[in-house]
């Protein structure tokens, strides 16, 4: 009899628990139908078919929304063309210091300044460079390069990525080696150095509805009243620095560093870690703005290097920092807009023994562009496109 009880009461909860489960499926089905099923889109034929997925998308992105920040400081300009033309310099840079003799060797590629174009609106945001490029100086070789870098600015989380190939090299400071020769002058040249790297920084920003980094970073804002935000996040780089042929130190400076150091040919490091900083634009006659944002992180790093002999060595991890810096100056009257922004990525090591590297990156970019006001044109390109008013002919009648 205590069997049967119980298993009649197995059966009752099995069959609670699948009703609450499909309690559960229904509300979710109808929660969706009732987010994409909209009755003033058309779906009786088959273009109107094929049409809803992006009328019901358009419908979206026009519907009025709540602003998730506060009006009086920040001014939205999503909803305009915006047309920018930047003029861009970057700058990389990985340095090697010997711990013994204090002496620093300092590798730069040769870089361009490239011109840019960028657009935005509603939907989409996007720019390409189209290959202007000029600003080499000829005494210092030729770099090879891949270089992408990429700056999602949220309203409450901005993230950094970037991603560098390059092949070519220079010694940024031949002459702290050659103060005492006659061609002290003379740059030393490094085909053979190559250098991958990869980085990630993101952060939150804590007082987004008065703060916007867009207003100083990006198009798409204007900050118009001074305003400023703690921010916190995490950090990532992993880069390989390496010589095709020999090592890194080599003749004339082989007598400047520690005998260990010419042996090595190829240097690698992972590191990771929290960082927190603070951010401010200052708003100055309601057209002009001066913004400044930093954020220093701590962590680890692990350093791998490798000998000309092919023996692979690592120290254990260690200390390290890192700074991501940001500033700009502009002026916007909410149609056209210029100005200079600079941003700047650097890692910092702290091995206790035989070196310590750095890694850093760095832009500068000078812009002017204008806000095109589409919201009458705009509605008419929509409407021949067949995404809004499509009811129109069929109200008429």
């Amino acid at each position: 009899m205590k069997r049967l009880i119980i298993l009649l009461s197995v059966v009752c909860l099995s069959f609670s628990g699948y009703a609450q489960l499909d309690s559960l499926a229904r509300n979710l089905v109808d929660t969706v139908i009732h987010k994409l099923i909209v009755d003033d889109i058309p779906k009786k034929t088959f273009a109107d078919k094929f049409m809803y997925p992006h009328r019901w998308y358009v419908k979206q992105l026009l519907a009025p929304k709540v602003p998730a920040y506060d009006t009086n400081y920040i001014k939205n300009q999503k909803h305009k063309l915006t047309i920018t033309v930047p003029v861009a310099k970057k700058f990389y840079g990985f340095n090697i210091t010997d711990l013994e003799k204090k002496r620093t060797m300092r590798f730069s590629p040769n870089n361009y300044y490239h011109v840019g174009f960028n657009f935005s609106n509603i939907i989409v945001t996007f720019g390409f460079a189209p290959g202007i490029k000029f600003g080499a100086k000829p005494d210092r070789g030729t770099t090879k390069s891949r270089d992408f870098q990429l700056t999602l600015i949220g309203r409450k989380v901005i993230t950094d990525l970037n991603y560098q190939s390059y092949k070519g090299f220079y010694i940024y400071n031949t002459s702290d080696f050659r103060a005492n020769e006659n061609s002290n002058d003379t740059i030393v040249v490094r085909p053979d150095i190559n250098v991958t790297s990869f980085g990630i920084n993101t952060f939150y920003v804590f007082n987004s509805e008065k703060y916007s980094l867009r207003g100083a970073f990006s198009f798409t804002d204007v900050q118009k009243k001074s305003a400023g935000s703690f921010m916190a996040g995490i950090y990532h780089s992993h880069v390989v620095f390496s010589s095709n042929d020999s090592s890194f130190i080599r003749y004339p400076f082989i007598n400047n560093f520690s005998p260990a150091l010419s042996e090595i040919n190829q240097v690698s490091q992972i590191s990771a870690g929290v960082n927190g900083g603070y951010g401010h634009t200052f708003v100055i006659y309601k057209k002009f703005s001066f913004a400044i944002a930093l954020n220093v992180g701590v962590g680890g790093q692990k350093t791998y290097y490798r000998t000309i002999d092919g023996q692979d060595k690592s120290f254990r991890i260690n200390l390290a920092t890192a700074i991501n810096a940001k500033n700009a100056l502009r002026y916007d009257n909410m149609r056209f807009f210029a100005g200079v922004l600079a941003t700047y990525d650097g890692n910092f090591a702290f091995n206790e023994v035989m070196f310590n590297n750095t890694k850093y990156i760095a832009r500068v970019v000078g812009f002017a562009g204008y806000r095109f006001n589409i919201k009458q044109n705009g509605r008419k390109v929509l409407r021949a496109l067949g995404l809004v008013d499509y009811n129109r002919k069929k109200n008429k009648k």
